[in-house]
């Protein structure tokens, strides 16, 4: 008996419910998170199918070119589950790595390009589009503790316009880098504080606003999330104070006051 067999006929002797709950078990090792979005990521691997005689395919595509439903096992430990046209993974397919990812879309020249989805073992999700098997367009990525971070990818990361919501309540809308805030943004708080301003390496850096639920208002400079510089604080009955601030301390002796 050859491994193709003995896989599809244990494959058919567990049944449906077994081979569902063992993909449901699965789940996209990517990016982690502390207070937003860091790097981390690595490409989904490709798992071209080897020339070994130990990897095996059933119906490994028509003779007339068109495409057959397939399952592919690979000495890796990879197995595929989808179309194929001459030996190449090409249509819709789902494609479960050792290590528990699975992945899930259409498939061109072997690799994912188009809209697909990937589970990964930490219980992370990506749903969007591909571009040879890397996150390439727009997507949403959640993550096993509740964060979601939806917007566009370039080569596996956010960049450009993105929004990040956090189990706390609190949600980052702007510019990211390479899965980084970075330009403009608004960051709100679950208690109603909005920063809004210039984001460098993830913190508020250089010119922003601060609002609070009691109406206060901070606007000035920045430095790692912090005030730092020049600013003016302006209570809620009007009352301003401009001044600087270092390192989120008020220096009183620069201070001028109005109101």
């Amino acid at each position: 008996m050859s491994a193709f067999d003995f896989f599809n006929s244990t494959r058919q002797a567990i049944g449906k419910k077994y081979w569902c709950a063992m993909r449901a078990a699965i789940a996209v090792v990517g990016l982690s998170v502390t207070g937003g979005l860091s790097t981390g990521d690595r490409a989904i691997a490709q798992a071209v199918p080897s020339t070994s005689n130990r990897t095996y395919c059933q119906n490994n595509g028509s003779s007339d070119g068109s495409n057959r439903q397939a399952i592919c096992i690979f000495p890796s430990g990879n197995f595929y589950d989808g179309e194929l046209k001459n030996g190449v993974r090409q249509g819709h397919g789902t494609f479960l790595f050792a290590d528990g990812t699975e992945c899930s879309g259409d498939f061109r020249d072997n690799l994912l390009n188009g809209r697909g989805t990937c589970r990964f073992p930490n219980g992370n999700l990506y749903q969007g589009e591909f571009q040879n098997s890397v996150r390439h367009g727009t997507g949403t990525y959640t993550f096993a503790d509740g964060t979601e971070c939806s917007g566009r990818f370039e080569n596996g990361q956010l960049n450009g316009e993105g929004i990040c919501t956090f189990p706390t309540g609190n949600r980052y809308e702007g510019e990211f880098r390479n899965n980084v805030r970075q330009g403009t943004g608004t960051y709100t708080f679950a208690d109603g504080t909005r920063c809004e301003g210039q984001f460098e390496n993830g913190q508020l850096n250089g010119e922003g606003i601060c609002t609070f639920p009691t109406g206060n208002r901070y606007e000035g400079e920045f430095r790692d999330n912090v005030q730092h510089g020049k600013g003016a604080f302006i209570f809620a009955n009007g009352t301003r104070i401009e001044g600087t601030w270092n390192n989120g301390e008020f220096q009183a002796n620069n201070a001028t006051s109005g109101g």
